[in-house]
C-alpha cells in the first residue's frame, strides 16, 4: 500500500473513531476546529485520537511534521468543521455505482457552483487555490471552502479520506501538486447545467 492510501486509509479510521456511532466525540473535534495545524496549540488534545491510527511510516522521524501528518490532519480538520451542528455524519466514500453516495470535496463545491448566486465568490477562492503550489496556502483556501460548503447547507456527504489521498500526493513534488490541482479542478467545473441545488430556481 502507498503511502497516499495509507493516508486515506488512516483517515477513514479517525473519523469513525470521532463519530462512534453517534456517539460524538466533541471535545477532539472542538480542539481540530481551534487549531489550523498539527503542532498548533490544542492540537496535542487530538494526537492521542489520530496518530494511533496512522501507520509507522507516516509519522514523522524527526518531530516535523510528515506529508502523512499534514495530509491527515488537514482532512480530519476539515470534517470537525463541515460535522459541526450536525448530527448525522458528514463523511461517506464517493462510489460512482452509487448516487447517494458521497461526493468528493471539489464534486460538492460543483453542486454549490451550479447556483449563479454562489459562483462568483466561489470561484474566486477556487481560482487562488488553483494557483497556488504552497500547502498552507492550499489548506487556509480550503478552509475556506468547507466553511462556505456547509453554511449553504445543501446536505451533501464529503469523502474526506480521499481529500487526506490528494494532499498527501499535492506535497510529494510540484508535478504531483499540479496533477492534483487539475483533478480538483475538473471536478469542480463539473458541468454547471446539471441539476441545480434544492432550495434554488
Amino acid at each position: 500500500m502507498n503511502k497516499a492510501i495509507e493516508a486515506k486509509v488512516a483517515t477513514i479510521k479517525i473519523i469513525n473513531a470521532l463519530y462512534n456511532e453517534n456517539n460524538v466525540d466533541k471535545a477532539t473535534l472542538s480542539s481540530l476546529r481551534g487549531a489550523p495545524t498539527i503542532v498548533s496549540q490544542r492540537a496535542e488534545t487530538v494526537w492521542p485520537i489520530m496518530l494511533p491510527y496512522m501507520a509507522e511510516d507516516l509519522l514523522s522521524p524527526n518531530g516535523r511534521p510528515s506529508w502523512g501528518e499534514n495530509a491527515v490532519y488537514t482532512a480530519t480538520r476539515l470534517f470537525a468543521l463541515y460535522q459541526q451542528g450536525n448530527d448525522q455524519l458528514v463523511y461517506a466514500p464517493y462510489d460512482k455505482e452509487k448516487s447517494e453516495s458521497g461526493k468528493n470535496f471539489f464534486s460538492a463545491l460543483a453542486v454549490l457552483r451550479r447556483n449563479p448566486d454562489s459562483r462568483d465568490a466561489l470561484d474566486r477562492r477556487a481560482q487562488a487555490l488553483f494557483g497556488s503550489s504552497n500547502f498552507g496556502s492550499v489548506v487556509h483556501s480550503l478552509t475556506q471552502l468547507a466553511s462556505i460548503l456547509k453554511s449553504n447547507k445543501l446536505g451533501i456527504k464529503i469523502d474526506f479520506p480521499v481529500l487526506a489521498q490528494n494532499l498527501f500526493d499535492f506535497q510529494t513534488s510540484f508535478e504531483n501538486a499540479s496533477t492534483v490541482k487539475l483533478l480538483w479542478g475538473q471536478e469542480y467545473y463539473a458541468d454547471i447545467h446539471e441539476t441545480k441545488p434544492e432550495g434554488t430556481k
